[in-house]
């Protein structure tokens, strides 16, 4: 951004201007319609007549696309402005839906869920960065932190609404109410955000391309992935954990996804503040400890309802502090490293994200195979320690 336009800004400065609200309205259509799913996917099943698993190839396919959308796509479309790219991203995310409620068979239905993927990944990489500039650099944080709000409130309501909604609509129905939600974020990025380009931003997509392969870059991403590795080690099972293991009735864990998400909205808004306050080292370094120590308690309290109760809050509540921490710490090093290319950068956090819920995933299934659901815990709680490791050397070595 120009220093004409910061200084255009400057009334905006001291709060958090309106457009980047409607970044995390968009970002929340963008989580409701990836989780979502895993409450319909017995209901999409049923009408596509294929198996549940088959149709669970629906989430992945969604997640891919953003993996691959958030970094690649983000360095091609260097040369276009930040509102341009936002707008094309929302566009592409809403078609997709759209064709996702129109899908009759299992591959139309994969291949819209992958292409509003890649709008995902993209709107979220340029959004993350584009919110740290519209904002005084002490509240940059604070600003990631409102945008991925919207994807934490979907993590909070997306299953249980999702499933509720399927007794009531038909699949189809809902994905076309999600592509509404994304062309109302359409309407609101075209109303209220700037269209001047960042003139710090390099036009030349190999410039951004190359970025993405910075050591210090890989090496904060990498951070990301193991963060994520740990959690979803362990989260991605947590309904048969507390079932077969915690003995929890099964009524009762939707309850606890509940109270997973509330608190995952919460660390968010608290992670943004902190890593304003303390910085994005200190911040995600007390975060990856929160995290190491919370799975490591629950190796021994996973028979205990209650310590189980809180210890759930507490890791939903790590984990989204998470967010504005690691996406802050990227777009700083990138701020010195390759300050041209930001998005791309951010993009390339965006995509730890998801590969760390995806190996954390895979992860636990190996584990879970092997030893058991509870050992979850403690190869979650390993891979938050590694992350830590990383992040000590890097900051041994200055980066």
């Amino acid at each position: 951004m120009s220093a004409q336009e910061r200084n255009d800004l400057g009334s905006q400065a001291a709060h958090i201007p309106l457009v980047i609200y409607v970044f995390a309205l968009s970002a929340f259509a963008l989580g409701f319609t990836e989780f979502v799913t895993i409450g319909l996917v017995s209901d999409i099943a049923a009408d596509l007549k294929v198996d549940v698993g088959q149709v669970g190839a629906a989430v992945a396919a969604y997640a891919i696309g953003a993996t691959i959308g958030a970094p690649i796509l983000t360095a091609l479309a260097a040369s276009w402005s930040r509102k341009h790219l936002l707008l094309v991203a929302m566009i592409v995310f809403t078609i997709g839906n759209f064709l996702v409620g129109l899908s009759g068979d299992l591959p139309s239905l994969l291949a819209a869920r992958f292409g509003s993927g890649l709008g995902h990944g993209v709107f979220l990489a340029v959004a993350s960065s584009a919110a740290t500039r519209l904002v005084a650099p002490e509240r940059a944080g604070r600003a990631v932190a409102v945008v991925f709000g919207g994807l934490t409130l979907a993590l909070a309501f997306g299953v249980p609404i999702g499933t509720f909604l399927g007794g009531i609509w038909s699949w189809q129905t809902i994905f076309t109410g999600v592509a509404i939600c994304g062309a109302v974020g359409v309407a609101g990025l075209l109303l209220l955000m700037p269209n001047a380009r960042d003139g710090g931003e390099a036009r030349d997509a190999l410039h951004n391309l190359l970025a993405l392969i910075d050591r210090r870059l890989l090496g904060a991403a990498f951070i990301t992935v193991l963060a994520y590795t740990g959690s979803f080690c362990l989260f991605s099972y947590i309904s048969p954990l507390l079932i077969e293991v915690t003995g929890m009735d099964a009524a009762w864990v939707s309850s606890m996804m509940l109270v997973y998400g509330v608190a995952a909205a919460i660390g968010n808004v608290v992670g943004g503040r902190m890593t304003d306050r303390l910085g994005p080292d200190r911040a995600v370094m007390i975060v990856l400890v929160g995290l190491a120590v919370v799975l490591a308690a629950m190796w021994p309290a996973v028979h205990s309802i209650p310590a189980m109760a809180v210890l759930i809050a507490a890791l939903g509540a790590l984990t989204y502090a998470a967010v504005p921490a690691l996406q802050a710490r990227v777009i700083g090093i990138a701020e010195r490293q390759a300050p041209k290319a930001l998005a791309a950068a951010a993009g390339l956090n965006i995509a730890g994200f998801n590969s760390g819920i995806a190996l954390g995933s895979l992860i636990g299934g190996s584990v879970i195979g092997a030893f058991g659901l509870t050992a979850t815990a403690i190869v979650g709680a390993g891979a938050a320690i590694a992350g830590l490791v990383v992040l000590t050397l890097q900051k041994g070595k200055g980066d």
